[in-house]
């Protein structure tokens, strides 16, 4: 029996996989997101290339021809560590962000922005379009509804590699090209590695938008749904850091621990300790999100 359902959840998988591949709007997100990250990229060395020739300036050098020049000096300055501490509120953090190469920071903070974006863009709809064309019966005749939900997620989480790591070489071959100092081999193990990061945070994401899809029958209100939950999500995280503190207050400090922003700035860290409870985290949050939606599925009338 195990093995049955083992083996149907990897059917649904990789029918979802290929589905979702073969459609053109994933062909306009790949290439949307790849060239977005490679343009911000080269926007974000262009930017980088100008304030070095401010500095240089000011400090009466001659100007560097390519951008990197005067980063390493500029990182372990003082000045620099302290508004970057200020920035992230945790020092520790601050000072492990310092050691790694910028253009990794660069591609990190683009992908823990905007791939969740896409996500709740696209994956509350999965479920929702099945449900409402009907095909969902044909395929439910053959598996339990739990193994055909549990492929549908399987497929979007492998569907999310091949973007996260496409506009990660995109990065570098930027930089390469730009900055050749900073597209060495510390480069590519830093950008592989936070590809990776992203798509543990992004499994959380998945769970939403595939539990909001079990909701509804229609695609445009899945979309709308998950992006309204998915907003109201963010929101209460931002008012859950403004108003904790102490007293009564603390309570409050719950909630990032049932959100996935809250494990957000653990998976910088490269310490494992602070890693893996965050990614166990995440991988619960997932599944927790993913289940509410299920609860409602099993019951429902097809």
């Amino acid at each position: 029996m195990m093995i049955k359902c083992l083996r149907d959840i990897w059917t649904v998988a990789r029918h979802e996989l290929l589905d979702s591949v073969r459609g053109k709007r994933f062909a306009v997100v790949l290439l949307v997101y790849i060239a977005g990250t490679m343009l911000a990229c080269n926007a974000c060395i262009s930017v980088l290339h100008r304030l070095e020739n401010q500095i240089s300036e000011t400090l009466m050098l001659s100007a560097s021809s390519s951008p990197g020049a005067v980063t390493d000096a500029l990182m372990k300055s003082k000045s620099f560590q302290r508004m970057i501490i200020e920035l992230v509120k945790d020092r520790e953090v601050a000072m492990e962000l310092l050691s790694v190469p910028p253009l990794a920071l660069i591609y990190a903070g683009l992908a823990f922005t905007f791939t969740p974006i896409l996500i709740m863009l696209s994956t509350p709809s999965r479920i929702a379009h099945e449900l409402a064309s009907g095909s969902a019966r044909f395929a439910l005749v053959r598996t339990t509804r739990g193994a055909w939900c549990t492929g549908k997620f399987l497929g979007q989480a492998l569907e999310i590699i091949l973007p996260l790591m496409l506009s990660a070489v995109g990065a570098w071959a930027i930089a390469r090209i730009r900055v050749p100092d900073m597209a060495d081999t510390t480069v590519v193990w830093a950008l592989i590695t936070y590809g990776w990061k992203v798509w543990i945070y992004c499994l959380a994401f998945i769970g939403l938008g595939l539990g909001v899809s079990q909701f509804c029958r229609s695609v445009n209100h899945a979309t709308a749904f998950g992006l309204i939950i998915w907003t109201g999500l963010t929101v209460l995280y931002h008012a859950a850091n403004h108003y904790a503190g102490e007293g009564l207050r603390e309570a409050w400090n719950i909630v990032p621990v049932l959100l996935p922003a809250g494990h957000r700035l653990a998976l910088w860290r490269s310490d494992p300790t602070r890693v893996i409870p965050a990614i166990v985290y995440l991988v619960t949050i997932a599944m927790v999100y993913f289940s509410i939606g299920h609860i409602f599925f099993r019951k429902r009338n097809l």
